[in-house]
């Protein structure tokens, strides 16, 4: 359920395109006559509409952004705006057809068209500001101006639909990828692609543009790399970074703490007979405790530290810049609120509760090996656990001298 924030937001972004597609109609009324262009361009975008790639956090990219920004170079603003209309309509008129689960909810159309004519109508403003007479594209300030306005209609479209993510489904900025590098610049490559064409309709024989339009199927398999990417890292049950990239990050994190000599800890969380959960309850509802306890850990800690899960019933955490003392009091609290937390059984709906256990280890601001700062880590959860379970501790040097310390040996796969 979206707050009241989220809806604020999207209502507005609703207003601000009625609003733009307003002002296009009474400019266009002065101005009557549909251009070959307009068909052309919005049969091709409804053909790029209807191929999507799903991102990292589920939100879709489609190829259409080309023929978006040509539209907007050579289309009179309110025929772009009926092309945008025209192609997302057909998605969702699709959608609805094959059953399809994406976009169900009444208001993600309405958002999707108001995020395009909008960001379609700023790329537009951006280059007849540079080009107020925009006869000619072919020339050095026209390229400019191109390149000026398709920066700025990547950031407008990227920035509305990431605070909507933020708003709307809890993500961070940095979790939600919108505002990575790569992904803009694919945008961005995209719309001067958008460019190209709508040069070659200018100059050329229209027809020219279907020919030069065929990297468009290169850069519509890009666009799922950085799915690939995030699914090759994570774990498919809790949706946290897997072992594999959280070994990755620590190492990256321990050089550089290495030459500033800064201090990095690391956390490992182990929950408390997880077997007796499953053999009690079944492995369904040891499950449900696994991804509900990983949410715990995903919504307590810092944006910029790392939370995996690093191989069954065992977490672990990167904090950069945090040693085990300024660390303590943030564990405490998950601890006692991973202890008070109820989880239910998806089966019977039985209530369980589980106690987790931490061991804090830190590379002291001096060079350590990934190796030996998890083994550290081990070490403390495993007198945490011999304890009583249920506690936190910290690494103290006198662990390794410990008979046991022998037994936490690293798998094959996560040497370093």
């Amino acid at each position: 359920m979206m707050t009241k924030r989220a809806w604020a937001y999207v209502i507005s972004v609703f207003i601000i395109g009625l609003a733009l597609a307003g002002y296009t109609l009474a400019r266009f009324l002065d101005e009557p006559g549909i251009p070959l262009a307009f068909y052309l361009f919005t049969a091709l975008a409804t053909i790029a509409q209807l191929f999507k790639a799903e991102a990292p956090t589920h939100q879709l990219y489609h190829p259409t952004l080309l023929f978006l920004f040509a539209g907007a170079l050579i289309l009179e603003p309110f025929l772009m705006v009926c092309m945008v209309i025209t192609y997302h309509v057909v998605e969702w008129a699709k959608e609805r057809l094959v059953n399809s689960p994406h976009l169900r909810a009444w208001y993600l159309q309405p958002f999707n068209i108001a995020t395009h004519l909008t960001a379609g109508l700023v790329g537009r403003g951006i280059f007849i500001l540079f080009l107020p007479q925009p006869e000619t594209l072919g020339n050095p300030l026209a390229m400019g101006a191109a390149i000026a306005a398709a920066a700025g209609c990547v950031l407008a479209n990227h920035y509305l639909v990431g605070q909507a993510l933020v708003l709307a489904r809890g993500t961070s900025w940095k979790d939600s990828g919108i505002l990575d590098t790569e992904n803009l610049l694919i945008d961005f490559m995209m719309l001067i692609m958008g460019y190209n064409v709508a040069l070659l309709y200018r100059q050329h024989n229209p027809w020219v543009i279907l020919p030069a339009i065929a990297p468009l199927y290169l850069i519509y398999r890009a666009l799922a790399v950085p799915f690939l990417r995030h699914k090759a890292r994570t774990d498919p049950k809790t949706g946290l970074w897997n072992a594999e990239y959280f070994m990755q990050v620590l190492e990256a994190e321990l050089n550089r703490s290495s030459r500033y000599y800064r201090p990095v800890t690391v956390v490992m969380a182990d929950l408390d007979l997880l077997r007796n959960i499953n053999n009690a309850y079944g492995h369904l509802a040891g499950d449900a405790v696994l991804i509900g306890t990983g949410k715990i850990l995903k919504d307590s800690f810092r944006e910029y530290d790392v939370v995996s899960r690093f191989g069954g019933e065992e977490f672990a955490i990167m904090m950069p810049e945090t040693t085990p003392e300024d660390a303590w009091a943030r564990i405490e609290g998950i601890r006692r609120t991973v202890s008070q937390t109820i989880f239910i059984s998806p089966i019977n709906k039985q209530k369980i509760r589980v106690t987790m256990s931490f061991g804090l280890a830190s590379n002291n601001s001096l060079p350590t090996s990934v190796k030996e700062l998890i083994h550290r880590a081990d070490l403390a959860v495993y007198h945490a656990k011999m304890g009583g379970r249920n506690r936190t501790m910290i690494y103290r040097r006198e662990y390794a001298l410990m008979p046991e310390a022998s037994q936490f040996i690293l798998p094959d796969d996560y040497r370093r």
